[in-house]
Parts: C-alpha cells; sequence; structure tokens
C-alpha cells in the first residue's frame, strides 16, 4: 500500500486504465485544440486525479509525494502527452501552497473543483535566469498593474487563472520578484497561440501579453521578493514527479519494443535473439529501474521533510535522459513502423525531447546537483 491509504491505492490501481481511456477516446477528435485540451483535462478532474497533492480541507486527494509520483508514473503509461496541463496546475498549486496567503486556500478550493492554471515564468529573453524578467508589477494605490510578455505558458488559452513572476523594480534583481494571481478574464489580458510545436500534441502552449492588467493588492502570493524561492522551491518538487512521468514512458516504450524484437524475424530468428537489440533493451532496463528508484527516493525525501534538492534533480536529469535514449531506440529499433502518422513512438520521442527542458534542462539540473556537492 502506497502512502495516502485505500484512496492512493485505488488511484493508483486505476490510473494506466484512465490514461488508455482518455488518450483513446480524446486524441484526434475534430474539436479546436482549446476545446480538446479542456476535454482532456476535466477527464482527469472527473476521474479525480487532478488534485492528488492538495489538502483533503480544500477538496484535494490529501496524497503524499511518493503516492502521487507513483500515481502519475501509471498515468503516463498511456498519457505522457497530457501530462503537461497537470503538472502545470500541480505547480502553481505549490506555489499557493507555498505562499500560503490569505487567498491561497479559495484558490486551491478552485483547483480542486477543476479550475486550471497557466504558470507565467519564462520570457523571450529569460528563461534558465528568471533574475532576467522583465514583466512589471507597478504599486498602485488600488494593488497592482502588471506589464509584460510571457511565452512557453502550458494552458496559456484554457487557463482559468495565471500566476505570474513579475519584477517591481529591475534594480533590485531577484528580491524584487514577486509572484501574482491574475483572473485571465481581466481587461488587458491578450493570450496568443496555441502554438504548433513539436510534441505534447495534446497540450496548449502559447504566449501571453499583459497591458496595463489591473490586480488587487493582495494577489500577490506572501512578500514582495520572495518568489525568487517560492519558484525554486516549486521546481525543485515538481522536477521528481515530471521523472515520474518520463518513466511511465519509458515503459510504455520497452513494453513496445520487447514485443516487436520477440514477434520481428530477421534472418531466420526473432530480433530479440540478436545481442545488438537483447543487450540495448538489458541497459535500458537497468536505466529504467534506477531512474524509478531517483524518483521514488526524492519524493520520500520530500515527505519526511528532508533535503532533496540535489536528488530532485538528480531523478530529473536521469529519468529525462534515459526516455530520449529508450525513444531515440525505440524509433532504430521498429523502423519505417515508427514514423507512420499516429505511431504511439513517434508521439513518445517528440514528448522526449520537451521533457528535457520541463522545470529546468539537462545542463541546469547539473548545475544544481554541482552546487549541491
Amino acid at each position: 500500500m502506497i502512502e495516502g491509504g485505500d484512496r492512493a491505492d485505488a488511484l493508483l490501481r486505476r490510473a494506466r486504465e484512465t490514461g488508455r481511456a482518455l488518450g483513446a477516446r480524446l486524441r484526434g477528435q475534430s474539436a479546436g485544440k482549446e476545446e480538446h485540451a479542456r476535454a482532456l483535462y476535466d477527464g482527469f478532474v472527473k476521474a479525480g486525479y487532478h488534485a492528488l497533492l492538495l489538502p483533503e480541507a480544500c477538496g484535494g486527494a490529501g496524497l503524499g509525494y511518493a503516492s502521487a509520483g507513483a500515481i502519475y508514473e501509471e498515468l503516463s503509461y498511456h498519457a505522457i502527452g497530457l501530462m503537461p496541463a497537470l503538472l502545470t496546475t500541480a505547480h502553481c498549486a505549490e506555489l499557493l501552497k507555498i505562499a500560503g496567503a490569505g487567498r491561497s486556500f479559495g484558490y486551491l478550493e478552485r483547483i480542486a473543483r477543476g479550475g486550471i492554471f497557466g504558470f507565467c515564468l519564462t520570457e523571450r529573453e529569460a528563461g534558465s535566469d528568471i533574475t532576467g524578467i522583465r514583466c512589471t508589477a507597478s504599486a498602485t494605490e488600488k494593488g497592482y498593474l502588471i506589464n509584460g510578455e510571457k511565452s512557453v505558458v502550458i494552458n496559456s488559452s484554457i487557463a482559468d487563472f495565471f500566476i505570474v513572476i513579475a519584477t517591481t523594480g529591475f534594480q533590485k534583481g531577484r528580491a524584487g520578484l514577486g509572484a501574482f494571481l491574475v483572473d485571465t478574464t481581466l481587461p488587458g489580458v491578450e493570450r496568443f497561440g496555441p502554438e504548433c510545436g513539436f510534441g505534447f500534441e495534446e497540450s496548449v502552449i502559447g504566449s501571453v501579453r499583459f497591458s496595463d492588467v489591473s490586480i488587487p493588492g493582495d494577489s500577490l502570493l506572501g512578500e514582495e521578493g520572495n518568489a525568487y524561492f517560492q519558484v525554486m522551491e516549486s521546481l525543485d518538487k515538481g522536477r521528481p514527479l515530471v521523472a515520474a512521468c518520463c518513466v511511465g514512458a519509458a515503459r510504455r516504450l520497452m513494453d513496445i519494443v520487447t514485443a516487436h524484437a520477440r514477434q520481428r524475424e530477421q534472418f531466420g530468428k526473432p530480433l530479440i535473439a540478436f545481442q545488438g537489440i537483447s543487450f540495448r533493451l538489458a541497459d535500458l532496463a537497468t536505466r529504467l529501474k534506477a531512474a524509478r528508484l531517483l524518483y521514488a527516493d526524492a519524493l520520500s525525501l520530500i515527505d519526511s521533510g528532508r533535503e532533496f534538492t540535489m536528488e530532485a534533480s538528480m531523478a530529473k536529469l536521469f529519468a529525462s535522459e534515459t526516455l530520449r535514449d529508450f525513444a531515440e531506440f525505440a524509433l532504430e529499433a521498429l523502423g519505417h513502423r515508427a514514423f507512420e502518422d499516429g505511431s504511439e513512438v513517434r508521439n513518445i520521442f517528440n514528448d522526449a525531447q520537451l521533457l528535457i527542458s520541463i522545470d529546468g534542462s539537462s545542463n541546469v539540473q547539473r548545475m544544481v546537483i554541482a552546487s549541491q556537492l
């Protein structure tokens, strides 16, 4: 039994089938991309997977991180392309919990009821270095005016609310950063996209422009200058969850490639009989096992209240690169079959490239790990 009791066990048991059902029912529908993405998210809501880490007091499942990671892995077995929306809203929920602001509880309740959040962090000139953020939050008598643009916003055009990281003064550096709640229906909020890109085809990713968007003073999460540390903690906690998703997708690839290698014959033998295939599968199976142990270790550290920053980055680095390498091998092993329209292997390959950069690229993870040595 995983931490969280009967509820966690029940969610874990049906997670893989939920991912399979959502993908089979909703992929390829003729609805617009936003409607399609919203329907996918609502499917997770109806099944109870959207608020795993939220306290029961606000309507969440009240699970620990280790339990959530195991469930994310199973969901990702069939639905890795659907996970960014869940991961992004989970990030925003974590920021709300970390800030502990007066309005946070109400917004956590909204997430528990199915509300979707978008995380407005990245800018064209501010990615890994968030101290380069130029989106501004100017104090007024009534609160703040938000101005600026954000890019690579997951859930951009379907979010009900954004958490916007903005600066109250460039000269303050990271001490000037604040996290602000913004209703997406407010005047001055413009959403662009979704952008048609490479991977995450079931998700909505776009850009957002804020033009004199007026928000009340209590929209600030915590205090001015705290956002840098809030974001770092949120990203740290999210990294092993991303790793869990990578492990789920890699397991799917393992099953697909192994089945193909047993069935496909060349030179009178199944492919699995050739060491070029079997040894590579053996290496990747070993890495897959190690990736699961790494993310489980990081999440258990979070649950126990111990230091976890280095382990979280190790888990994300190792799992995401394992998935990428496995996806490349799967393309080689399946040949032309992997490049056909609708190929599950091709879709996972595309998603794997993007998962490398979520919550920090591989080199960012190496920087974090090195800083903790």
